[in-house]
């Protein structure tokens, strides 16, 4: 598992527009390019919240990847609870 390559891949579909584009036109894709266990890649590709939070990613990083896709906050708390 690595951590700080999950970050990196949810850090640079935040921040940089050719990274939001090419993860929009093709999670899988974008994502191989990042050294992730399949389970980091299953649940980015799947943006599974939950899974990702349980996994470590960063609030400061993992909500403004769920404003990308138009999750609600209340959706992202219950989310991140488990509810």
């Amino acid at each position: 598992m690595s951590l700080y390559a999950l970050q990196k891949l949810i850090r640079d579909v935040n921040r940089k527009p050719a990274c939001r584009d090419a993860f929009f036109q093709s999670a899988e894709t974008f994502a191989a390019g990042y050294d992730l266990a399949p389970d980091e890649r299953a649940a980015v590709t799947g943006r599974d919240v939950r899974q990702l939070y349980a996994m470590g990613v960063h609030g400061l990083l993992l909500r403004p990847f769920t404003l990308l896709h138009n999750m609600p906050e209340p959706d992202y708390l219950k989310a991140i609870r488990g509810e």
